[in-house]
């Protein structure tokens, strides 16, 4: 039993270490950072419903995106919910624009690992429209 027990912490602790270099990389608008700890064939679904985006593809655009946007994003972790190979994440983030226009969203985040403890999938759960629309309004 201690034996299994302490597999499940590390794996925990595993987890969690990759969630906080997703987030403070993210927040610190850093893609180097972030794609490290991505498998090469990862896919990040944000929001569902929209098309995959391949990690390592698109992720200087998307990074390139968040800065011509953003001159400050905070986000927080509120909840994570560990599974044996991933996680799920209540989150927070607050903005602040280019314009100095502050804005708060709130969201899930699924999070699937590989094999060889690289993040494989996100799936992040919220609503860009209404936030992109503020952004406009």
């Amino acid at each position: 039993m201690n034996t299994i027990m302490s597999k499940q912490q590390e794996s925990t602790k595993e987890i969690e270490s990759l969630l906080t270099i997703y987030f403070d990389n993210m927040a610190a608008m850093n893609a180097k950072g972030w794609l490290e700890i991505f498998a090469e064939d990862a896919v990040v679904h944000d929001p569902v419903g929209t098309p995959p985006k391949l990690v390592h593809k698109n992720s200087e655009q998307f990074f390139k995106i968040l800065s011509n946007l953003f001159k400050k994003i905070e986000l927080s972790k509120d909840d994570i919910f560990f599974v044996k190979n991933g996680a799920a994440v209540k989150w927070t983030m607050q903005v602040v624009t280019k314009t100095d226009r502050h804005f708060t969203a709130e969201g899930i985040s699924i999070f699937e690992m590989n094999g060889v403890g690289k993040i494989q999938k996100v799936s992040s759960y919220w609503d860009d429209t209404a936030m992109m629309a503020k952004l406009k309004g």
